[in-house]
Order: C-alpha cells, then sequence, then structure tokens
C-alpha cells in the first residue's frame, strides 16, 4: 500500500535512528494485518482543500476557545473574585482545578479514544466543553464557577487528544499534518493571548466579564455540531465490544497515573496558593501519595513490558534519547511560558499600575509573532535540522525573561518589554509542532490518541507545576525585606526572582536541544 510503502522509504531510517516503535508491515503480519491495511485505505484519501481546511480549522478553534476561556479567567480573576465573594484561600482554584481535572483525565480519554471512535469522542468533549464555558459565564458564586472549570478540564482530556488522532488520521505525513499540529500549537497561546486580550477589554464595559465565556462557549458548541460533518467518519474500528475495549486498555496503569498526577496536581495547587498549607497534614499526605505512586507506574509498566501484556507508555520509549529530550523541554517550556503570561499581567496590573485594558494590549505583539511563526512553522519545518531549529528559537525565546528581569517599570514599554513580549512564544510555538511530530512518530498508528494525551499531559504537568513553583519563588523574594514601605518594591523583587528563574530554566532548554534532538534530523516529509 502508498502509506506502508512511504513509511519503508523515507521512515526508515528515521525510525532507526531515533527509535521510533517498529510499526512496519513486516512486523503485524502475525497480527491484524488485514485491518490494518483497511484502515490504512480509508485514512489516507483526499479531503479535498475544503474539506481539509475546515478539519484543521475546526480542532484549531476547539483549542482556541478552551484557552481562550482561561485567558479571561486569568486576566480577569481580581473582579471576578470579587463579584463571586471567592474566598481568599480559594483564589487561584478556578485557574488550578482546571489543570488537575484535565490532568488526570487525558491519559484515560486518550487510551479510550484509540480503542473507540475519536470523532465521537470529540464531538462530546467539545460539547462538554461548550456548556462548561457557558456555565463558567452564569456563575453565581465561587463554588459553581470552580465545578464548572473542572468539567471544562475533563471535557478538554477528552478533545485534544482526539485533535491529535484525527489530524494524524486524517493526513499522512507531510505539509497538511504538520500545517495541522503547527495550528494547534498556535492556538494554545493565541487562544491564551486572546482571552487576555479581549478580557481585559470587556471588563470595564457594562456587559463584564461574563460575555467572554459567553461566545466561547457558544463557539465550542457551534464547532461541536459543525464537526459531526466535517470529520470524516469510518476512519476508526466501531465494531469493537465492550469487553474488547476493556481488554485493550492498560486500565491499571491508567489508574496509578491518574491518581499520582492528580496528587501532583492538587499538591501544586495548594503550593500556588500558599506555602504553608502543604504543612497540613492532609495535603502533605497527598503529596505522599503522589510521590510514592510515581516509581510504582514505572515499575508497573516494567511489569507489564516484561511479561509481553498492554503497557500504557512503556519505558522502553524513555531510553529514547529524543523522546525523553523533547518531553523534558516540553515541561520545562511551558512551564517558563504560561508563567510568564500570568506574571506579565501582575507586572503591568500591580507595579506599573495599569488598568486591565491597557494591560491586555501589551500581548499584542506576541500574539501576532505566534501567528507568523506557527504557519511558517507548519510550512517549512520538513526542511530543516530539528535540533538546530530547536536550538536557535530557544536562545531567542530565553532573552524575554531576561529582558524583563533587568527592566526598569519606569522605562517605556518599547524599550524592554515589548521585545519581551513578541521572543516569549517563539520556542513553544515552534516545539509544540516538532514535539507532536516525534511523539506520534515514536507511538504506533492505533496509539496516536495516546500520543497526544502524553504529550498534553506532560504540557500541563510543567504548567501546573511550573506556577506553583513561581508562585513559592515569588512569595520567598518578597516576604522580608527591610526597610521596604513601598508594596510595589516588594511585589517587583518576587517577580524579578521569577523572571530570572525562567531564564535559567531556558538556557537549560538551549543545553538539551543539540545533544537530545541531534540523532532526529528532519521530520515532517511527504
Amino acid at each position: 500500500m502508498a502509506y506502508q510503502t512511504l513509511q519503508d522509504t523515507t521512515r526508515a531510517s528515521q525510525s532507526l535512528a531515533y527509535g521510533a516503535i517498529d510499526y512496519t508491515p513486516q512486523n503485524t503480519q502475525d497480527g491484524p494485518s488485514n485491518e490494518n491495511s483497511d484502515h490504512d485505505d480509508c485514512i489516507y484519501k483526499d479531503h479535498g482543500i475544503i474539506r481539509t481546511f475546515f478539519i484543521i480549522f475546526n480542532l484549531t478553534c476547539i483549542t482556541i476557545a478552551t484557552s481562550a476561556a482561561t485567558g479571561l479567567l486569568t486576566v480577569g480573576l481580581p473582579e471576578i473574585s470579587k463579584k463571586l465573594a471567592l474566598p481568599e484561600h480559594l483564589l487561584l482554584w478556578p485557574i488550578s482545578v482546571y489543570y488537575l481535572a484535565s490532568g488526570s483525565c487525558l491519559l484515560v480519554a486518550g487510551a479510550i479514544a484509540d480503542v473507540t471512535d475519536a470523532k465521537v469522542i470529540n464531538i462530546i468533549g467539545t460539547i462538554s466543553l461548550g456548556l462548561s464555558v457557558l456555565a463558567s459565564g452564569l456563575s453565581p458564586n465561587g463554588y459553581w464557577l470552580i465545578g464548572a472549570r473542572t468539567a471544562q478540564g475533563v471535557s478538554v482530556a477528552m478533545s485534544m487528544p482526539t485533535s491529535v488522532v484525527i489530524l494524524t488520521a486524517s493526513f499522512p505525513p507531510g505539509r497538511c499534518r504538520n500545517v495541522g499540529f503547527s495550528s494547534l500549537g498556535l492556538a494554545q497561546p493565541l487562544g491564551f493571548s486572546l482571552g487576555l486580550v479581549f478580557g481585559g477589554l470587556v471588563e470595564e464595559t457594562v456587559y463584564g466579564w461574563r460575555l467572554g465565556f459567553y461566545l466561547c462557549g457558544t463557539g465550542a458548541v457551534a464547532l461541536a455540531a459543525s464537526n459531526w460533518f466535517v470529520i470524516p467518519s469510518g476512519m476508526w474500528d466501531t465494531q469493537l465490544s465492550w469487553v474488547s475495549v476493556v481488554r485493550s486498555i492498560d486500565w491499571i496503569g491508567i489508574l496509578i497515573s491518574s491518581t499520582s498526577l492528580g496528587c501532583f496536581y492538587y499538591s501544586s495547587a495548594i503550593l500556588a496558593d500558599s506555602l504553608e498549607a502543604i504543612k497540613e497534614p492532609k495535603n502533605l499526605a497527598v503529596l505522599c501519595i503522589g510521590i510514592i505512586l510515581f516509581p510504582t507506574f514505572f515499575l508497573w509498566m516494567h511489569r507489564q513490558e516484561k511479561t509481553g501484556r498492554l503497557a500504557l507508555i512503556p519505558n522502553s520509549l524513555w531510553k529514547k534519547l529524543p523522546f525523553l529530550a523533547i518531553s523534558i523541554m516540553v515541561l520545562i517550556q511551558w512551564a517558563v511560558v504560561q508563567s510568564m503570561e500570568v506574571y506579565y499581567s501582575l507586572f503591568f496590573q500591580n507595579v506599573q499600575l495599569l488598568s486591565p485594558s491597557q494591560a491586555s494590549l501589551r500581548f499584542l505583539p506576541g500574539i501576532v509573532m505566534g501567528v507568523l511563526l506557527n504557519v511558517s512553522t507548519g510550512l517549512f519545518v520538513q526542511h530543516v535540522r530539528i535540533d538546530y531549529l530547536v536550538t536557535i528559537v530557544s536562545v531567542f525565546a530565553a532573552a524575554s525573561p531576561f529582558l524583563l528581569a533587568i527592566t526598569n517599570p519606569a522605562w517605556s514599554y518599547w524599550y524592554t518589554i515589548c521585545w519581551s513580549v513578541l521572543l516569549s512564544p517563539v520556542s513553544v510555538d515552534v516545539i509544540f509542532t516538532i514535539a507532536h511530530l516525534i511523539v506520534v512518530d515514536v507511538f504506533p498508528p492505533r496509539m496516536h490518541a495516546l500520543a497526544g494525551a502524553v504529550f498534553n499531559t506532560v504540557a500541563q504537568l510543567g504548567t501546573s507545576v511550573g506556577l506553583a513553583a513561581m508562585s513559592t519563588i515569588s512569595f520567598a523574594y518578597s516576604k522580608h525585606i527591610p526597610d521596604v514601605e513601598d508594596s510595589r518594591d516588594s511585589l517587583l523583587r518576587g517577580y524579578r526572582a521569577v523572571f530570572w528563574t525562567c531564564f535559567v530554566l531556558m538556557c537549560m532548554t538551549c543545553l538539551m536541544a543539540p545533544v537530545g534532538l541531534r540523532a532526529v534530523g528532519r521530520l515532517g516529509l511527504s
């Protein structure tokens, strides 16, 4: 078949180079080879320009909607907490609980999508996403908002991994798939930034903060209806019995990993809110459970591999240097970029005393850069060596926190802050596309939803742990400062500590890229 021939000719050397799982036809003759043949013939048909556009457009807009909702909440949290009388100890929970819910459910959603119908899972997730975002806008109190954000996190866990498998099932390796991944990469920072900008603008109008949630929620529901017609059907085996579905998933591995991740997300949320809270017995117990289950997961994976049984994420994958390197880089860079987004807003409003609308407009250079960079990455990534590209963009991105760390708040926006905002998304926008190309190449086609879940789990873990760590660092450096009467100086010292930490972390990724990705060469070849 055309796709199998493509695997033999254009990807064989790449798979050997950085250790992708060998899923060429020679190794599948004893398994369901006929089923795979029919499956491949169905997958890679010509969808036409219009349908190709709308497949990528719809999946991108779903991610934009959910990221925009988080951006709306981030910039509007001070005002929202006042309107909903949110207790001080729960101030960050509307943001943190989203990552807690989605991060805990990503792996199970991805595993289920791989053995059922990814299209149906995606539509269900998108509908529930729209309804949960609408519920956020209708919140009468803070507890309702926290519940709605929890539901949004679970919904995103269904839509994110299935977006990856829909792209890989719809398009063969090449430009369309590259553009699809780069568009998904664009959607997350673009949606978040649009949410920041729009939230800052509408907060001071008669419509208030709820308008943004209404628009995002309505848009998500409309996209779910559209996806029923846009996403191709018949690309997944929907004839499996429930018994087959249950037997096709490593449920114990999912239980261990999801529980461990949930404990880490919860502990991160507690740390981000209060450093002293982690010392409480119940919170300390949760953290200890997460730490104990972490090595337990790898021991279970070793046992599953050794006995030839299903393994959720085989330990052998982590022995492949490019996969390990890109996972660590995603973890670090998502921690940095999400923390920078939050502390930009805090710097503008708490130190420079700008209004939410004025602060939101200062994110525009990053939005423009993100759009241009993601489009160009999708079109030209196959022409550049990956290790060179990632190293270069990481160096540029490292300049972003450095510029803000040396910034005097009295300086003009155009002196250093504009360039910092402009360079902030440079690395993650490129790495998003590259990481997906590596991850889906390491996992066999039948596990691409799980591959997307692994990527998003690593990214969200980086975000959650990063925000908690930066909050702790900021608090530690601004708490005890003698002879400081102006609280802005105290805050600025804490923020600068965060920016310097982000700079050091980005420098680490600059050193990792040429070593960890050297064997990859080029990706996304047709």
